[in-house]
């Protein structure tokens, strides 16, 4: 397959023989720059691919989507030229969510499945919402939210200049997630592997919820930490990840 590159994905440190692919889809607010480190780490034989959605990182000059319809639409037809191998896609938070919706609509296009799903600090997507809407505080009130949540760094948030360009993004993000809507669809036929951190405010049944979706296995795994667990145990979460990308390759469902 010839891949030509596409705003959807960070450029990518090329593997020379990779035999998977694993895409990361990022949290409200975050960029695909999170998740670059991890090659370096996981099994040299899986290649990372990071998701850069409109509005953030390198394209922060596009307008940032506020539907999840519209996020979902775009990364299906930029994954679709990328499936020449077997893969798999982990969702941080709205990335979870970005997720089921993409693959959502790759399996209506009869396009290869993943060999598994892993979501992570994500409630199932058939459950209602747990808080009141964020999308809708004041920019102070939402600081406040973002300082709680652990996930955006003191010098940021301190800086007006850098929310100025920051909040509107999340913004964007939160309303997609919040605005959501769910739609029943027939289960996933590849396993689906939730993972989440022991102190989020996300409950424990919240993340087995996931088991719903998939009928060819299910798995849930805690880490120390809270919603950014991944920032203190990024080795933990890469070799969790690494042992159950290979025993899980596969094509799914078509």
């Amino acid at each position: 397959m010839n891949i030509e590159p596409s705003p959807w994905f960070l450029g990518r440190a090329r593997r020379e023989t990779p035999r998977f692919r694993l895409f990361c889809l990022p949290f409200a607010g975050g960029n695909a720059s999170f998740y670059t480190s991890w090659q370096a780490v996981i099994d040299p034989a899986i290649e990372v691919v990071p998701v850069q959605l409109p509005g953030h990182g390198g394209r922060i000059r596009e307008a940032p989507l506020e539907t999840m319809d519209e996020m979902a639409d775009g990364l299906a037809d930029a994954m679709v030229r990328r499936l020449d191998l077997p893969y798999a896609v982990f969702g941080h938070s709205m990335g979870a969510l970005l997720a089921f919706e993409t693959l959502r609509r790759l399996r209506a296009r009869g396009a290869l499945m993943p060999a598994a799903l892993f979501v992570s600090a994500r409630r199932a997507p058939h459950l209602p919402p747990s808080r009141p809407p964020l999308h809708v505080l004041s920019d102070a009130e939402l600081v406040g939210e973002l300082r709680a949540l652990n996930g955006t760094p003191d010098v940021v948030l301190g800086d007006r200049e850098l929310l100025d360009l920051l909040l509107p993004v999340i913004r964007a993000d939160l309303t997609a997630v919040e605005t959501y809507r769910f739609r029943e669809i027939l289960p996933f036929n590849f396993p689906i592997h939730a993972f989440g951190g022991s102190a989020d405010s996300i409950a424990e049944d919240a993340l087995q919820a996931w088991s719903r979706h998939a009928t060819s296995g299910f798995s849930m795994r805690l880490f120390p930490g809270d919603h950014f667990y991944l920032n203190d145990h990024r080795l933990s979460v890469l070799l969790a990840l690494g042992s159950l990308c290979p025993v899980t390759v596969g094509n799914g469902d078509p």
